[in-house]
């Protein structure tokens, strides 16, 4: 736990400190992409459902929950929509090798994803500039 709130805290410095520009990419020609409410910028991922949204100045974490499916296909999956997307990605892993969060990056954009396994569903936090 602690891991993961000093992963938050530094992520909300690297936010804090970096400029962003927060627009819809024009030129989506290629695929059919879509993209969040709460980060216009950022691809969404299928069946999330919303569950609440915490902002902190000019950054915010919103939470989804994600039924019947595992940690390691969610990050597998959304890794594979944001890779398409043009975004460059930074993954942590468990001991045993299987994605623990990731962090992407795209132009002047950052966005970590925190996911939580509980039970069969996925809590995934995702955290960014507004």
């Amino acid at each position: 736990m602690k891991k993961i709130a000093t992963f938050i805290l530094l992520f909300l410095l690297v936010v804090g400190l970096t400029a962003c520009n927060s627009k819809t990419p024009s030129d989506t020609s290629q695929n059919t992409v879509t993209y969040m409410k709460e980060f216009s910028y950022f691809p969404a991922y299928n069946n999330m459902q919303y569950q609440g949204l915490t902002q902190i100045d000019q950054s915010q974490t919103a939470r989804y929950l994600i039924k019947n499916t595992t940690v390691d296909k969610v990050l597998t999956g959304y890794g594979d929509i944001l890779k398409n997307d043009g975004w460059t990605l930074s993954w942590s892993y468990t001991k045993d090798k299987k994605p623990a969060s990731l962090v992407a990056q795209k132009n002047n954009h950052t966005i970590a994803l925190l996911p939580r396994q509980t039970n069969k569903d996925v809590l995934l936090m995702i955290s960014g500039p507004k």
